[in-house]
């Protein structure tokens, strides 16, 4: 039998500003928590209603040493890159950007495409890209909603995996530190179990309700993040209307350095992501 995974933390997201004042949920980093396998970042935003002409994103701003990932929710955000990218997502869909060496984007909701009182809300993560990388190529890619497959072993959840392998299939988000990604939908109470037990650092974000976690049955409820211990099978006991994040890999290979929006192992390599960006070696986005 393969032992199931209990909780061994469990930390409260704090409320801070991001972007152009967008009030989030911050879940890593936390008090002595850097990371969870490659994430060094979870920020939870909304839901939002705007007011006619009162919403906010992330207006045109870089990024080094790093990879986003967001997930939408609801609503709908619309990105553009110094790559030339543009694209919008709908609820359900998946962002990737892979900063590396340096790029320079902007988020921001398209309420022009939201019908009255849709909200916004969703989740993104920073992803640690590993010593020896953080100066590739940038990257973009959007993800469809029905790109991602689900898997499902109870009725009364979708489990859709975004990142990784579970359950016979692989998820369409490929990066480093062999991340993991799963997000779960509960429309009735059910208990799911997955396998990730070669994956060594795991933890879940409970998005919306509550769960409860291993075989003791540990609550987590809105707004925070149980960190699991190691080894073994992931069992969660999700409530009606709970949405959870699953996410994890192996853990950083060097220590790292964060400044603002970029994230590098030593102060000369964040030194040459300032000038880069200065000199506009991160390129502009296009009017």
């Amino acid at each position: 039998m393969t032992a199931t995974r209990e909780l061994s933390r469990r930390t409260q997201a704090f409320r801070t500003l991001e972007g152009d004042g967008i009030e989030v949920l911050r879940a890593i980093p936390a008090d002595g928590l850097e990371s969870v396998g490659p994430f060094i970042f979870l920020d939870h935003f909304g839901p939002i209603a705007w007011k006619p002409g009162e919403e906010k994103g992330a207006s045109e701003h870089p990024h080094a040493g790093i990879e986003t990932m967001t997930l939408l929710l609801e609503g709908r955000m619309r990105h553009k890159d110094s790559l030339g990218n543009a694209s919008t997502m709908a609820p359900g869909d998946v962002q990737w950007m892979r900063a590396g060496r340096g790029i320079v984007h902007d988020e921001q909701p398209d309420v022009s495409q939201m019908k009255p009182g849709e909200r916004t809300h969703g989740v993104q993560l920073w992803l640690n890209l590993p010593r020896g990388d953080k100066h590739v190529a940038p990257e973009y890619r959007h993800i469809r909603a029905d790109e991602i497959p689900l898997i499902s072993d109870a009725e009364g959840v979708r489990q859709r995996l975004i990142a990784g392998t579970a359950g016979g299939y692989t998820g369409p988000l490929k990066t480093y530190g062999d991340a993991h990604v799963i997000h779960a939908s509960f429309d009735a109470d059910a208990v799911v179990t997955v396998d990730l037990s070669a994956v060594a650092e795991l933890a879940v974000y409970t998005i919306i309700g509550s769960a409860e976690l291993g075989s003791v049955g540990d609550v987590i409820s809105a707004g925070e993040l149980g960190v699991l211990s190691k080894g073994g099978l992931v069992r969660i006991d999700g409530k009606t209307g709970s949405e959870l994040l699953i996410i994890g890999g192996q853990p950083l290979d060097a220590p790292i350095l964060r400044y603002g929006p970029f994230v590098m192992n030593t102060p000369s390599e964040l030194d040459r992501a300032f000038g880069d960006y200065r000199r506009g070696a991160m390129g502009r986005i296009a009017a």
